[in-house]
């Protein structure tokens, strides 16, 4: 993906902080689906899919599966498809597009195809998203920044801001890529049929990643740690009073037992959580094709340690020779590797791989 800023420029200025509008960024692109295509897949029950229109000024939704004659209706309306890089192959290779970003906070490629005029109205999204125009032209409309206490309407399942008054506009052709970071408003409106590519990244809530580090913790610590009173004591307290330095020292011991205690493998099994979800079973035996690459529905991560790699897999740990650390990575790029050579030189990560239905072929 081209940028018009430097990676450091951009992750300095604009990543998680303002809207960036990069004109041509795949220059001469092809939409790797076609409308067809992407409605085919908005028919099966296993995909996750809705459509959203406006009707005499009132906003609905509808999920799928959907019937053929739903897409016959003359209305504006907006088709949009999750997860299509788990379906798809040419979608799939979307993500190798993608600035240096952590992988591990890729979510999934949603394509939505509208009617002229067709939008799902003014929103804003708590992850980032790169806004790839397929086909056709889509005006973007962005406003300010929101956040939980921005007004919304709640019409039929859709958090809708009203009322929304653009900053910028931008038309987007095939090509060209809108980066918004989370909490900016924006609102896309097709002009004429329109096929857009929203590459998003999300991030675990802080309440996951306490709740798991502490419960990680609370495995190891044993039962007769007990507080100690410290310097808590030196200066003298009422009768019952609880001082400010009793709560100082109580949260300096319980952050201490937090990191004295904590290996960091919790973080790796919640980033990973989620993937594998698909209703068609993961292969469980080694693909027998001479070339393998990632599922593209696995969440996989890795930290390189001092003897060993950890590996996480969909939520699972699991530990790998450092003779493995170039396989790892080629798949975690998306690229594909020789079965043989990645069973010749760590059989460990293949067994690995394979236990977790991470591979395809």
């Amino acid at each position: 993906m081209r940028l018009p800023v430097t990676t450091e420029q951009f992750l300095a200025e604009y990543w998680q902080q303002q809207p960036l509008f990069c004109p041509q960024a795949l220059p001469h692109f092809q939409s790797p689906i076609t409308a067809e295509e992407l409605a085919g897949l908005a028919m099966e029950s296993d995909i996750e899919s809705r459509m959203v229109w406006q009707d005499s000024g009132v906003w609905h939704q509808q999920a799928g599966p959907f019937p053929e004659h739903a897409f016959q209706e003359e209305m504006p309306w907006t088709l949009l498809v999750q997860g299509v890089d788990c379906h798809h192959a040419g979608v799939s290779t979307l993500r190798s597009t993608l600035p240096p970003l952590p992988r591990w906070r890729f979510d999934d490629v949603m394509v939505s195809f509208a009617k002229d005029q067709a939008g799902v109205g003014p929103h804003f999204d708590r992850y980032d998203v790169f806004l790839l125009q397929g086909t056709g032209r889509r005006e973007w409309r962005i406003g300010s920044r929101c956040d939980d206490e921005t007004p919304q309407l709640q019409e039929n399942g859709l958090n809708l801001i009203p009322p929304f008054e653009p900053e910028e506009t931008y038309v987007l052709e095939p090509g060209d890529v809108l980066y918004v970071p989370p909490g900016v408003a924006h609102w896309g409106v097709a002009l004429g049929e329109a096929i857009t590519y929203s590459l998003g990244f999300r991030a675990p809530s802080v309440g996951d990643l306490m709740a798991r580090r502490t419960d990680a913790a609370l495995e190891l610590i044993s039962t007769t740690s007990l507080l100690e009173d410290g310097a808590s004591l030196r200066s003298p307290s009422r009768p019952g009073e609880i001082t400010i330095e009793h709560i100082a020292n109580a949260r300096d011991a319980i952050n201490n037992a937090l990191d004295a205690l904590d290996s960091g493998q919790w973080f790796g099994e919640v980033i990973t959580e989620g993937g594998g979800e698909l209703d068609t079973p993961y292969p469980m035996a080694t693909p027998q094709g001479d070339q393998v690459r990632l599922h593209p529905a696995t969440k996989i991560a890795w930290r390189e340690r001092e003897d060993t790699i950890d590996v996480f897999i969909d939520g699972g740990h699991s530990e790998v020779s450092l003779n493995a650390l170039g396989h790892l990575i080629t798949l975690c790029s998306g690229e594909w590797i020789q079965r043989r050579e990645l069973a010749r030189t760590s059989e460990k990560l293949l067994e690995t791989l394979c236990e977790a239905g991470a591979l395809t072929d």
